[in-house]
């Protein structure tokens, strides 16, 4: 019953927004733990109760990396009490020797982000039967920053929102879903432009994506000094925002405690090297690093009316000339994401980001 649950759960795809099933295409391609949504309904279906049981078995007898936070009204000394246990519970005894127990970070496995060492393009048919709607997600790794990039990276996050929302959705209103946004893909922070609608092919809306980013580069370029301490203040009030209830407060050390990246002075750090921006000049570097680095992944789910476009793109009128990536991109037509697909991308030369942070202004 409870695996049925689960199937069901991952068979309906209209619990999902075509855009959000982009972006688990493009997690499950781009992450070297994580899956396809069918190669994952294939293997649930398949599994009997005697192998996960035995899974089971074997992953307490081979170590476990437990992470724990305790918040309310827990004194230290109990919570301490309440951690002991739990290493007592996971120590595991075989022929009278311990086996098993806690895992150190350096013993546990770790996700990595893929490389993208070229631009790459998923081309699939929305899995929502009868849904006439296409999305469209391009993702621009930057890679691993320190913290002052960082701070760079979210300052241009702040800036670039606004100017893809009113020419792609205000404007030309090419869907009714359209966002622009810095996101951490494990250790990676990726610019994502988003866009979810019927009114132009995937394609198409690709290249408004990159006319409207050679826009706001030149936009940057231009930006007065004056314009750019606004955006600094913003910055800094959204880093001195305090938490507003318990779940905030404990969201924010969960977040370094989950990746083991126990960056807890981030905040300071941060804000000791936004107050020595004094200009546009540091973001605009960083925005031309996510352009010219050749690390452009994009996803494009085509709705009801566009299926044969999958395999054959159309043209755009040459509107993709704006774009600063020229390297032929590696292309991908499928139905869903697999392991086949995932080895291309690795053979074609890509490698893998470190899995931790940087806690520091090291560049």
């Amino acid at each position: 019953r409870s695996r049925q649950k689960v199937v069901d759960d991952l068979s309906d795809t209209t619990r999902r927004a075509p855009y959000e099933l982009a972006i688990d295409a493009m997690n499950a391609l781009t992450t070297d733990n994580v899956f396809g949504r069918e190669e994952v309904l294939h293997e649930i279906r398949n599994t009997k109760e005697a192998e996960l049981r035995g899974y089971l078995s074997a992953l307490r007898q081979n170590g476990l990396r437990v992470k724990l936070l305790v918040v309310g009204n827990v004194g230290k000394e109990p919570a301490k009490a309440l951690a002991s246990r739990l290493v007592h519970r996971l120590d595991f005894i075989q022929n009278g020797r311990h086996v098993g127990g806690l895992l150190k970070r350096d013993q546990a496995q770790r996700a990595h982000a893929l490389v993208a060492s070229r631009p790459v393009e998923v081309r699939m048919k929305n899995p929502i039967s009868k849904d006439i709607n296409h999305a469209t997600v391009n993702s621009y790794q930057y890679g691993v920053p320190d913290v002052s990039e960082r701070v760079k990276l979210l300052l241009l996050g702040k800036m670039i929102s606004n100017p893809v929302y009113d020419t792609l959705r205000t404007k030309r209103q090419l869907g009714y879903i359209v966002a622009a946004q810095m996101s951490e893909h494990v250790s990676v922070l990726e610019l994502i432009v988003l866009v979810q609608g019927s009114k132009e092919s995937p394609d198409a809306v690709d290249a408004d994506i990159e006319e409207v980013l050679t826009d706001f580069g030149k936009s940057l370029r231009s930006m007065s000094r004056a314009e750019f301490l606004k955006w600094k203040a913003s910055v800094r009030s959204s880093l001195l925002q305090k938490a507003q209830n318990m779940g905030q407060e404990a969201d924010r050390f969960w977040s370094q405690i989950a990746n083991d990246g126990h960056c807890f002075q981030r905040k300071r750090l941060a804000l000791e090297f936004l107050d020595t921006l004094q200009s546009a000049e540091a973001v605009e570097k960083v925005f031309q690093a996510l352009r010219q680095g050749n690390r452009k992944v994009s996803v494009k789910l085509f709705g009801v009316g566009r299926e044969l476009e999958v395999s054959v793109p159309k043209s755009t009128n040459n509107k993709n000339n704006s774009t600063v990536n020229a390297t032929a991109p590696l292309m991908f037509s499928v139905s869903s994401i697999n392991a086949a697909q995932k080895q291309r991308l690795i053979k074609a030369g890509t490698s893998s980001y470190p899995s931790g942070g940087i806690c520091s202004i090291s560049k």
